[in-house]
């Protein structure tokens, strides 16, 4: 139940949209979104803003792609996988949240190919990707889907894979700079946007098929206790992509509902973001950037486009 007035609404612009010659048509891939749109040449997700630049992935394809200040895009790196969130670590190296990566292994044969899903490491500066976390308790995970890292460098991220209402062993872990693992969530009812409130205290993971927001008090001793439901909506495909401003609103998107809702820290609703084309869904996830922080940055997945809104405040900066 609601008491509150519906409120104000933004309609985002256009920013850049990918051109044709960077979109991989005609190309197959084995790879399917959870839209009952059908699939395209495209299908942006991860977006991070660092240098002037913006990085987003293209999930099925297995790229990277970069927008420069100029608004020109170019393709980074390309491999067999399907990354999907980013996150900018303070050595300026890009962690990708991939579902599957699948790299040479010359020690025990040239011809071997082993899958590795898991977290990667980007350098942009080379163009490179390699593996960083790949199993846990010598285990796979299921298939991460997004992440975030703290001031202090430690990294959260969810473990989606195919989980949902009849699978809820959707995970959630946090990764020390020492390398220990824990796992946070276990019983997540398929955890896809995850985000951190400006203070670090608590955590913000998106389940989309509960179409919630789950909240989850960080408690000084590392543990995570009275977790529970911050946002309810409705819709196929629920709540995605999360981010903060420095005020501690928190940006939800919602594909199917083609939306950003932004609700204050106690939830209640201050906006919501429509998209720049009339009808247009699949909102998929979001980050704040631009000279001066303010500008939040969308990715329209299915169409291939990043759109934006100016804000009145910067968004949370962590990196320290």
């Amino acid at each position: 139940m609601n008491f509150y007035l519906a409120p104000p609404v933004i309609q985002a612009q256009i920013f850049v949209r990918i051109p044709d010659a960077l979109r991989c048509t005609g190309q197959p891939t084995e790879w399917k979104g959870g839209s009952a749109l059908p699939s395209s040449e495209i299908f942006l997700e991860g977006p991070t803003y660092f240098n002037g630049n913006l990085y987003v992935t293209d999930i099925p394809y297995g790229r990277v792609l970069k927008i420069d200040s100029q608004k020109q895009v170019s393709e980074c790196v390309r491999y067999d996988g399907e990354p999907n969130g980013t996150a900018m670590r303070a050595d300026g190296t890009i962690l990708v949240a991939d579902y599957k990566q699948v790299c040479l292994n010359f020690i025990l044969s040239l011809a071997r190919m082993l899958r590795k899903q898991g977290l990667l490491l980007f350098d942009p500066s080379k163009g490179e990707i390699s593996p960083f976390l790949t199993r846990r308790n010598l285990e796979r995970f299921k298939g991460p889907n997004d992440l975030i890292v703290s001031s202090k460098n430690e990294v959260y991220f969810t473990d989606q894979g195919q989980t949902g209402i009849t699978d809820q062993t959707g995970c959630v872990y946090r990764l020390f700079p020492d390398g220990r693992l824990d796992c946070l969530v276990s019983n997540g009812v398929s955890p896809n946007g995850i985000a951190l409130s400006p203070d670090e205290r608590f955590l913000y993971v998106a389940m989309t098929r509960s179409n919630s927001v789950w909240r989850l008090p960080l408690n000084s001793d590392g543990s995570t206790t009275k977790a529970g439901l911050f946002f309810q909506s409705f819709g196929c495909a629920g709540p995605d992509g999360l981010a903060f401003d420095e005020e501690g609103n928190l940006f939800i998107c919602h594909p199917s509902l083609g939306s950003v809702f932004v609700v204050d820290a106690d939830g209640a609703p201050k906006a919501r973001i429509v998209s720049a084309i009339g009808g247009g869904k699949n909102l998929t996830n979001c980050t704040f950037g631009g000279e001066d922080g303010k500008t939040l940055f969308i990715t329209d997945s299915i169409q291939g486009n990043i759109q934006t809104v100016r804000w009145h405040c910067r968004g949370a900066v962590r990196m320290k």
